[in-house]
């Protein structure tokens, strides 16, 4: 961790969690800051997977939507006997 990029702070944590991440440090052979700091880029970084799944229902939504589009775009041509562009010609 690069001092010149840190900004220090103060918590008060529970005995029992504050033991828990000593150990865990001790564990993993670094400083209790240094695994405060992974503990906490661990828990921020799971917000872009939830945002990946939400964005890739969304998409799967779009693909959905356009197929019902071509649906109905080709139940007209076949009522009309005209010829349509597809969506995705």
């Amino acid at each position: 961790m690069n001092s010149s990029q840190t900004i220090e702070a103060h918590i008060s944590l529970p005995t029992a969690l504050y033991h828990a991440i000593a150990k865990q440090a001790r564990a993993n052979g670094q400083s209790f800051s240094q695994e405060i700091v992974d503990l906490l880029t661990h828990s921020l970084i799971k917000v872009p997977d939830n945002l990946e799944r939400e964005f890739i229902a969304w998409e799967a939504a779009s693909d959905e939507d356009l197929l019902a589009m071509e649906a109905i775009l080709a139940s007209e041509e076949n009522l009309d006997g005209s010829r349509r562009c597809s969506l995705t010609e």
